[in-house]
């Protein structure tokens, strides 16, 4: 993704210097590419003899000089003493100099991202949807879900962590802002072409493993009450962003609407197994009740050397076997679940294997079981 050349005219220059630097240090590094400016006259070359497009951010001291200034660039003032716009119609929009930087680029990004009418790029799909599915509880569909989003991203892949579970735990295992996910179904159901900006707004960043991701923490009605539309919708938004190569969605293991619609929407479903006959006669009934689709992935999960059921009767090889981890059958901390190095570099193995799209023999299929 080409980065968006952000001019900065400020004449405060440690403030300035401060946000460059902060910039080259975070997510938005992957975003945006910063020019520092002082003085009015340098920034008006650029403007009048070089074909530029981005974002010219710029202080009140410069606002009446760059009014009605006639640019390519998308105008935004640094203020001191006015809060943040709300809305990208605003002729000029507004960003609060004193709030947290994070809080100020996304904004500033979201409002850059509603002017110029992102969402158009949703036929231009670079995104692939990868979701992890299961006909029972206890898989391990979030640990594998976790794992694999942290393994693309550390791999320099730009990766969502999208949890679509009634009830989920993601906020203990992931870190920063929570999200509001109830905000981004007011969205989806009232104002739809707001969502991609307010996106922006309300997802959360987890800085140690370089994810965005969004969860529901209590929305246990409104989540009931999501429609295959929503989900839809949800996910076109994510891809029109067009800043991730991977969506990672973590489902539940039934065939609510939301997640019926999201299997659908799938490149790619990662169906963890146990080595268990009611998971195995759970996953024969559902699987035909879905359709035999080419991108099911059976992966037998938690495996511990040795199979004790007949998976053939699937009609589909198993794609790959994740290794059982002891320490993982009673967790008393989020750092305990990142501790198994074996069963993370397993979940890229797994990735691999499935998205390469190469036989393999049954050694590289399969995890060593950990002991």
């Amino acid at each position: 993704m080409n980065k968006i050349q952000m001019y900065v005219l400020d004449d405060d220059n440690l403030y300035a210097e401060r946000l460059a630097a902060f910039v080259r240090s975070s997510e938005f590094a992957e975003r945006l590419q910063v020019k520092l400016f002082s003085k009015w006259e340098y920034i008006l070359e650029v403007i009048e003899h070089q074909p530029v497009e981005g974002i010219l951010l710029f202080s009140e001291t410069f606002y009446p000089l760059l009014l009605n200034q006639s640019t390519s660039l998308f105008k935004m003032v640094l203020s001191e003493t006015i809060a943040n716009s709300k809305e990208a119609e605003t002729k000029i929009p507004f960003l609060y100099r004193f709030q947290s930087l994070s809080q100020l680029l996304s904004r500033l990004h979201a409002f850059y991202a509603e002017k110029n009418h992102y969402d158009k790029g949703i036929g231009m799909k670079r995104t692939k949807v990868f979701s992890v599915f299961s006909s029972s509880g206890n898989s391990g569909k979030t640990m594998t879900a976790l794992h694999l989003a942290k393994q693309l991203s550390f791999r320099g892949e730009q990766v969502f962590y999208l949890s679509l579970e009634l009830v989920s735990a993601v906020s203990q295992w992931l870190q920063g802002d929570r999200s509001r996910f109830s905000q981004i179904l007011y969205y989806m159901k009232s104002s739809p072409d707001l969502l991609g900006p307010k996106l922006q707004l309300l997802k959360s960043h987890d800085a140690r493993w370089r994810i965005d991701h969004l969860s529901p923490d209590d929305q246990i009605r409104e989540m009931q009450e999501m429609s295959g539309e929503h989900i839809q919708l949800l996910l076109d938004t994510i891809i029109a962003q067009n800043e991730y190569d991977y969506i990672i969605v973590d489902l539940e293991a039934t065939l609510h609407p939301r997640i019926v619609k999201c299997l659908e929407s799938s490149d790619h479903i990662i169906w963890l197994l146990r080595d268990d006959v009611t998971d195995l006669f759970k996953t024969q009934i559902l699987h035909k009740q879905l359709g035999f689709k080419p991108n099911i992935h059976f992966v037998l999960n938690k495996f511990t050397g040795i199979l004790t059921n007949d998976f053939s009767i699937l009609g589909k090889e198993l794609a790959f076997k994740l290794p059982y981890i002891p320490d993982w059958k009673t967790v008393s901390s989020p750092a305990q679940m990142w501790q198994s190095g074996v069963f993370s570099e397993q979940t890229y193995d797994m990735f691999a294997a499935i998205y390469g799209g190469k036989d393999r023999s049954a050694t590289q299929r399969e995890g060593a079981a950990a002991s």
